[in-house]
Protein backbone atom coordinates (compact mmCIF):
# COMPACT_ATOMS: atom_id res chain seq x y z
CA UNK A 1 0.00 0.00 0.00
CA UNK A 2 2.84 2.59 -0.71
CA UNK A 3 1.62 5.95 -1.61
CA UNK A 4 4.81 7.47 -3.43
CA UNK A 5 4.76 10.78 -4.94
CA UNK A 6 5.73 10.57 -8.39
CA UNK A 7 9.63 11.86 -7.50
CA UNK A 8 9.78 13.34 -11.28
CA UNK A 9 6.79 15.63 -10.48
CA UNK A 10 8.24 16.29 -7.24
CA UNK A 11 11.26 17.26 -8.62
CA UNK A 12 9.86 19.13 -11.04
CA UNK A 13 6.84 21.08 -8.68
CA UNK A 14 8.29 21.48 -4.99
CA UNK A 15 9.79 24.29 -3.26
CA UNK A 16 12.45 24.72 -0.25
CA UNK A 17 14.08 23.53 3.29
CA UNK A 18 12.38 24.07 6.56
CA UNK A 19 14.92 24.72 9.36
CA UNK A 20 15.04 22.14 11.59
CA UNK A 21 15.46 23.33 15.70
CA UNK A 22 18.06 21.63 17.02
CA UNK A 23 19.51 20.66 20.92
CA UNK A 24 17.03 19.24 23.35
CA UNK A 25 16.85 15.25 23.69
CA UNK A 26 18.50 14.59 20.07
CA UNK A 27 16.72 11.46 20.16
CA UNK A 28 13.33 13.45 19.23
CA UNK A 29 13.68 15.41 16.33
CA UNK A 30 12.10 18.97 16.41
CA UNK A 31 10.70 21.07 14.23
CA UNK A 32 10.41 24.86 14.00
CA UNK A 33 6.98 25.73 13.23
CA UNK A 34 7.08 29.38 13.48
CA UNK A 35 5.90 31.51 10.96
CA UNK A 36 8.31 33.12 8.53
CA UNK A 37 11.05 32.94 6.02
CA UNK A 38 12.12 29.13 5.41
CA UNK A 39 15.46 28.50 4.18
CA UNK A 40 15.99 31.15 1.72
CA UNK A 41 18.34 33.66 1.96
CA UNK A 42 17.09 35.23 -0.93
CA UNK A 43 13.57 36.33 1.17
CA UNK A 44 12.67 40.01 0.92
CA UNK A 45 12.75 41.36 3.85
CA UNK A 46 9.40 42.90 3.52
CA UNK A 47 7.60 39.45 3.20
CA UNK A 48 5.07 38.87 5.89
CA UNK A 49 2.30 36.17 6.12
CA UNK A 50 -0.89 36.64 5.33
CA UNK A 51 -4.47 35.12 5.18
CA UNK A 52 -4.71 33.73 1.75
CA UNK A 53 -1.96 31.27 0.99
CA UNK A 54 0.15 32.20 -2.06
CA UNK A 55 2.59 29.94 -3.83
CA UNK A 56 4.98 31.21 -1.34
CA UNK A 57 3.02 30.49 2.05
CA UNK A 58 1.94 26.50 0.04
CA UNK A 59 5.41 25.57 -0.43
CA UNK A 60 6.45 27.24 3.44
CA UNK A 61 3.73 25.18 4.88
CA UNK A 62 4.50 21.89 2.76
CA UNK A 63 8.25 21.55 3.70
CA UNK A 64 7.59 22.54 7.59
CA UNK A 65 4.49 19.60 7.69
CA UNK A 66 6.93 17.35 5.60
CA UNK A 67 9.82 17.90 8.35
CA UNK A 68 7.00 17.08 10.97
CA UNK A 69 5.69 14.05 9.50
CA UNK A 70 9.60 12.62 8.39
CA UNK A 71 10.36 13.76 12.47
CA UNK A 72 7.22 11.62 13.26
CA UNK A 73 7.97 8.32 11.39
CA UNK A 74 11.17 8.26 12.36
CA UNK A 75 10.37 7.86 15.67
CA UNK A 76 7.87 5.40 14.48
CA UNK A 77 10.37 3.39 12.99
CA UNK A 78 12.45 3.70 16.57
CA UNK A 79 9.61 2.26 18.81
CA UNK A 80 7.54 -0.06 16.82
CA UNK A 81 7.37 -3.48 15.02
CA UNK A 82 5.76 -5.83 12.84
CA UNK A 83 3.22 -4.51 9.89
CA UNK A 84 3.35 -0.40 12.25
CA UNK A 85 7.30 -0.46 11.52
CA UNK A 86 7.04 -1.16 7.81
CA UNK A 87 3.90 1.89 7.45
CA UNK A 88 6.10 4.14 9.22
CA UNK A 89 9.34 2.86 6.94
CA UNK A 90 7.04 2.97 3.61
CA UNK A 91 5.82 6.95 4.94
CA UNK A 92 9.80 8.20 6.15
CA UNK A 93 10.38 7.09 2.19
CA UNK A 94 8.02 8.84 0.75
CA UNK A 95 7.75 11.62 2.81
CA UNK A 96 11.72 12.10 2.67
CA UNK A 97 11.39 12.10 -1.61
CA UNK A 98 8.21 14.77 -1.53
CA UNK A 99 10.90 16.99 0.86
CA UNK A 100 13.86 17.03 -1.14
CA UNK A 101 11.02 17.44 -4.46
CA UNK A 102 10.16 20.45 -2.36
CA UNK A 103 13.58 22.13 -2.27
CA UNK A 104 14.43 21.45 -5.82
CA UNK A 105 11.40 23.13 -7.27
CA UNK A 106 11.39 25.78 -5.38
CA UNK A 107 14.75 26.91 -6.73
CA UNK A 108 13.37 25.83 -10.34
CA UNK A 109 10.10 28.27 -9.81
CA UNK A 110 12.31 30.99 -7.86
CA UNK A 111 9.47 30.33 -4.89
CA UNK A 112 11.15 32.03 -1.80
CA UNK A 113 8.49 30.02 0.99
CA UNK A 114 7.52 32.23 3.71
CA UNK A 115 5.10 30.50 6.43
CA UNK A 116 1.71 32.16 6.80
CA UNK A 117 0.56 32.57 10.06
CA UNK A 118 -1.80 29.31 10.16
CA UNK A 119 0.32 26.27 10.69
CA UNK A 120 -1.01 22.58 10.15
CA UNK A 121 1.37 21.31 12.82
CA UNK A 122 1.49 23.81 15.29
CA UNK A 123 0.52 21.03 18.06
CA UNK A 124 4.09 18.97 16.75
CA UNK A 125 6.46 19.95 19.60
CA UNK A 126 3.19 18.36 22.10
CA UNK A 127 2.40 15.74 19.72
CA UNK A 128 6.05 14.20 19.59
CA UNK A 129 6.11 14.32 23.44
CA UNK A 130 3.07 12.65 23.74
CA UNK A 131 4.12 9.87 21.44
CA UNK A 132 7.57 9.36 23.31
CA UNK A 133 5.95 9.02 26.76
CA UNK A 134 3.60 5.79 24.71
CA UNK A 135 5.15 2.28 24.05
CA UNK A 136 3.74 -0.99 22.40
CA UNK A 137 0.18 -0.88 21.02
CA UNK A 138 -0.78 2.11 22.68
CA UNK A 139 2.06 3.98 20.56
CA UNK A 140 0.91 2.62 17.16
CA UNK A 141 -2.94 3.43 17.76
CA UNK A 142 -1.55 7.45 18.65
CA UNK A 143 1.01 7.60 15.61
CA UNK A 144 -1.73 6.14 13.38
CA UNK A 145 -3.77 8.63 14.84
CA UNK A 146 -1.56 11.41 14.31
CA UNK A 147 -0.62 10.57 10.84
CA UNK A 148 -3.89 10.19 9.82
CA UNK A 149 -5.01 13.62 11.04
CA UNK A 150 -2.14 15.59 10.16
CA UNK A 151 -3.06 14.50 6.22
CA UNK A 152 -6.42 15.36 6.96
CA UNK A 153 -4.99 18.76 7.99
CA UNK A 154 -2.65 19.63 5.01
CA UNK A 155 -5.27 18.26 3.04
CA UNK A 156 -7.59 20.69 4.11
CA UNK A 157 -4.69 23.49 3.55
CA UNK A 158 -4.32 22.04 -0.04
CA UNK A 159 -7.53 22.33 -0.91
CA UNK A 160 -8.14 25.96 0.52
CA UNK A 161 -4.98 26.92 -1.62
CA UNK A 162 -6.49 25.54 -4.82
CA UNK A 163 -9.85 26.73 -3.94
CA UNK A 164 -8.94 30.77 -3.44
CA UNK A 165 -6.80 31.31 -6.61
CA UNK A 166 -4.03 32.70 -5.02
CA UNK A 167 -1.76 30.01 -6.24
CA UNK A 168 -1.01 31.72 -9.66
CA UNK A 169 1.64 29.11 -11.16
CA UNK A 170 -0.38 26.14 -12.64
CA UNK A 171 2.80 24.02 -12.24
CA UNK A 172 2.30 24.45 -8.50
CA UNK A 173 -1.11 23.84 -8.63
CA UNK A 174 -0.38 20.66 -10.56
CA UNK A 175 2.32 19.52 -7.96
CA UNK A 176 -0.63 20.43 -5.32
CA UNK A 177 -3.23 18.01 -6.76
CA UNK A 178 -0.33 15.21 -7.26
CA UNK A 179 0.68 15.48 -3.24
CA UNK A 180 -3.21 15.54 -2.11
CA UNK A 181 -3.28 12.82 -4.02
CA UNK A 182 -0.62 10.79 -2.64
CA UNK A 183 -1.75 12.06 0.85
CA UNK A 184 -4.77 11.14 0.88
CA UNK A 185 -3.74 7.65 -0.43
CA UNK A 186 -1.56 7.46 2.92
CA UNK A 187 -4.57 8.70 5.07
CA UNK A 188 -6.21 5.53 3.65
CA UNK A 189 -3.28 3.48 3.88
CA UNK A 190 -2.93 4.87 7.69
CA UNK A 191 -6.87 4.26 8.71
CA UNK A 192 -6.96 0.89 7.48
CA UNK A 193 -3.68 0.01 9.63
CA UNK A 194 -5.47 1.36 12.71
CA UNK A 195 -8.71 -0.17 12.23
CA UNK A 196 -6.48 -3.68 13.02
CA UNK A 197 -5.01 -1.64 16.14
CA UNK A 198 -8.12 -2.12 18.19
Amino acid sequence: MSYSVNVRAVAFLAATSAAMACGGDRRTPKVDTSAGSVGVDSAPASATPTAVLTDENVFALLDTAFSAMIATDQLAKRKTTGAVNDFASRALSDNEATKRGIKATADDLNIAPVLPDRDVIRDQPEAMRDLESRTGADFNRAYLDRVIQVRKDLMDEIDDALEDGEVRQEPVRKFLSDVRVNLDAGRKAAEDLRSKQG
